[in-house]
């Protein structure tokens, strides 16, 4: 054979015509041209299509992942319906079903999300989740500060009166959190006084965009909290058909390009135009007392 290309530069045949090259993963091509000139000149062209190279996932970020995703619009009683709550759920379920590694998700909508059901679905993930597991969960409703007890609470579906022996109380939730065994938690509300969870002064590691960081915080348990307010009322409405924080959470999962990144990116990313477009302050934290050590929940893109 007088000459042999690949995508225009020459390669060295071996023995029996055969030869061996690399390309950079950076910059492989869709497609690879391959030339061949035989010694009366004859050529022979062959487009060969290079399908794109799967992520490597690093060694810490091995642990599986669940959710848990929770929304109720069908109030009765002394609770207005509300617009959004479902609808931001359902889309919540299926970004994360579609774009990253999760292995199942339980979704409780409407009148399944009654406070037994939502109560039984923790105690079993509690049970049944290990020590190398994640867990995501997601709560869209209404929440409460009750007098006397002056504490926050999420409103289930079968709360049809004002009755803090029907709600599920952040006390509850934070005991829930503190009894898993899974490596990560991270608890996403979207609901009034959602921040009074937060109680007394946590501490978590500073961002850094390298793998030290993120080794790190795959590597320590951690249970954290992101919420659409502090200790306050939030928007059911707002952008594009979702709550307002359910909309720049959404836009965060999907516009951050990263093959892997950080519960704290997240938040980073949403903070600003939910608290510059309302009266609410998303907050983002370590769980006081729920055997938090600093980690982070780590979204990972299929």
């Amino acid at each position: 054979m007088r000459e042999f290309t690949i995508n225009g530069v020459p390669v060295t045949l071996g023995a029996d015509s055969v030869f061996r090259t690399e390309l950079p993963p950076k910059a492989v091509p869709d497609t690879v041209s391959l030339v061949a000139v035989d010694n009366a000149g004859r050529r022979t062209t062959r487009v060969v299509i290079v399908p794109p190279a799967k992520p490597v996932r690093p060694d810490f970020l091995t642990s599986k992942s669940y959710a848990l995703v929770i929304g109720i619009d069908t109030y009765k009683g002394k609770w207005p319906p509300l617009q959004n709550a479902v609808r931001d759920a359902k889309a919540v379920a299926e970004m994360l079903t579609n774009k990253f590694e999760f292995e199942v998700i339980h979704t409780l909508y409407d009148q399944e999300a009654t406070r037994d059901n939502v109560l039984s679905m923790l105690d079993r993930l509690a049970e049944e989740l290990g020590p190398d597991d994640n867990l995501l969960i997601f709560f869209s409703g209404h929440g409460r500060k009750e007098p006397p007890l002056n504490k926050g609470y999420w409103v289930p579906v079968d709360a049809t009166e004002r009755s803090i022996g029907r709600y599920i109380s952040n006390r509850e939730i934070q005991d829930y959190l503190a009894a898993m065994k899974a490596k990560h938690v991270l608890l996403v509300a979207d609901a009034c006084f959602a921040g009074d969870i937060f109680k007394g002064n946590t501490l978590k590691y500073p961002f850094e965009d390298n793998d030290n960081y993120y080794r790190k915080v795959a590597e320590k348990k951690s249970r954290d909290g992101l919420t659409s307010g502090g200790d306050e009322p939030v928007l059911d409405g707002g952008a594009n058909g979702h709550s307002l924080f359910a909309w720049y959470f959404l836009q965060s999962l999907d516009g951050i390009k990263k093959n892997y990144f950080s519960a704290e990116e997240v938040y980073q990313e949403l903070k600003i135009p939910v608290a510059n477009n309302s009266d609410q302050t998303p907050t983002f934290l370590p769980i006081k007392n729920t055997d938090d050590a600093g980690g982070q929940f780590i979204f990972v893109r299929r």
